[in-house]
């Protein structure tokens, strides 16, 4: 039998893509080895974000946390069952590996628990995924030392009423997973430290936001040890000490857990990909603007392409193929992806950062304002953090609009609306916002700009 289109992994890029296709009349086959929603949903952001709305929403009792995050993700995995069966999507559970895409039909072998079978497919999608970068030191084998994409499901770490719960935790890292993990974990009353490759955190965010979650970082007592390289971990007595150096000074950090969040790498190995003519370096699979590699018929989407790894982001990389193989064009705008982070309090960001428009020799004008000013925060008495807006001065046009504070991962859907279709301050001013809400900040920080222009 001949597929349409055969999906490796099935995640929120790949059963996205399934789904699509099989809207377009495609026969789909979707190939996941292990369960359906990827880490996404059963090892990352959906278990991060049910313990977060219990520890730091106080949403519900802490002391059924663990078994809340077991059903939210149980019922979710089902609904991603239920979706495929509904839209005619045969998953096949098993290890695929591709075997020849250098024809016009595709060749991908699935070892299955009943053996070997062998689909053929006008068109293949690797969605593969990514996972924790694995770091080498003695002892890096050690119980008690989990990767960042693991984490929450150490039920040691998240179950308060779990007999031998672990209380001190160092997590490696300063990017979004670790400074998540870390900030849960404190709220909970652990003793949590981190340990930073430098003395950056969340690198990638505007400068005015690291600097105000440094501050943050400070004040909820998280220690930080900064340009920390592990020389060794040992486990005695059912603890870990992590041995290693800062600047020049020998650091010995006692725990209970230690997890490796220095960042999340392309799984590119026992696909066959090094066979398949298909181009990829150690930074993910090459694809152009509708997500197609080098191999035509041969798509690829999600945190196995490489940059930025979004849930979000790979189900409109799905977008983008199956509009391509439907002889549609759908391109993403680079400039316009939100990112979300759950700290306390949240931090969301769309377009530009302040950097990168100066590294772009753009003329922008910058306005800010501050949630202590808003109505419904101090109502919320969530009043922490601000709203930052970038607008290319001449134009008007939005360039980046940086959130910290209350419920900002929602704010910022407003603002990817705007960078992404180009809108100008005034036009989004002058729309009317409600009151009393928090987005009035947003809207605040639109006439600031509209002051200076």
């Amino acid at each position: 039998m001949v597929y349409d289109l055969v999906i490796l992994g099935g995640g929120p890029g790949g059963y996205r893509a399934a789904e699509l296709a099989s809207r377009e009349g495609f026969k789909t086959a979707l190939v996941e080895k292990d369960r359906l929603g990827g880490t996404c949903l059963n090892r990352g952001c959906i278990p991060t974000k049910s313990y977060y709305s219990d520890v730091v929403g106080k949403l519900g009792p802490l002391d059924a946390m663990w078994e809340k995050k077991e059903k939210v993700v149980d019922k979710l995995r089902k609904g991603v069952s239920t979706l495929m069966n509904r839209s005619s999507v045969e998953v096949i559970e098993g290890e695929g590996r591709i075997t020849d895409v250098s024809q016009e039909v595709k060749r991908i072998s699935v070892t299955t628990e009943k053996g070997e079978v062998i689909l053929e497919s006008k068109r293949l999608l690797i969605a593969v995924g990514a996972m924790s970068r694995p770091l080498s030191f003695p002892g890096s084998d050690l119980e008690g030392i989990v990767g960042g994409d693991w984490a929450v499901t150490d039920r040691a770490l998240w179950d308060p009423s779990f007999e031998d719960g672990a209380k001190s935790v160092a997590v490696v890292g300063a990017g979004v997973i670790a400074v998540e993990l870390a900030g849960i974990l404190k709220e909970m009353g652990k003793d949590v430290t981190l340990l930073k490759h430098s003395d950056q955190i969340l690198r990638r965010s505007d400068g005015e936001i690291k600097k105000k979650v440094k501050q943050l970082v400070k004040k909820r007592k998280i220690p930080t040890v900064d340009f920390f390289r592990i020389g060794k971990v040992v486990r005695e007595d059912g603890r870990l000490t992590v041995c290693g150096e800062a600047q020049g000074e020998s650091i010995e950090i006692g725990c209970d857990r230690l997890i490796l969040a220095a960042s999340m790498v392309p799984i590119l190995k026992g696909y066959g990909l090094e066979e398949s003519g298909i181009a990829f370096t150690d930074k993910g699979i090459e694809v152009d603007e509708f997500m197609e590699t080098s191999v035509p018929g041969v798509y690829a989407v999600g945190d196995c392409t490489g940059g930025a790894m979004l849930a979000h982001l790979a189900e409109y990389q799905a977008l983008s193929a199956v509009e391509r193989m439907a002889g549609r064009e759908y391109r993403i705008n680079p400039d316009a992806i939100p990112s979300c982070i759950f700290f306390d309090p949240e931090i969301a960001s769309v377009g530009l950062t302040e950097e990168e428009a100066t590294e772009r020799g753009l003329d922008f004008v910058v306005g800010r304002v501050f949630f202590v000013a808003n109505g419904m925060a101090l109502a919320m008495d969530r009043s922490d953090g601000f709203v930052k807006v970038l607008a290319d001065r001449e134009s008007g046009r939005m360039l980046g609009v940086h959130i910290i504070g209350p419920e900002a991962a929602t704010l910022i859907s407003e603002a990817a609306l705007a960078v992404d279709r180009g809108l100008t301050v005034k036009e989004v001013a002058y729309t009317v916002h409600p009151h009393p809400t928090l987005s009035e900040c947003f809207k605040d920080a639109l006439f600031r700009i509209l002051e200076e222009i």
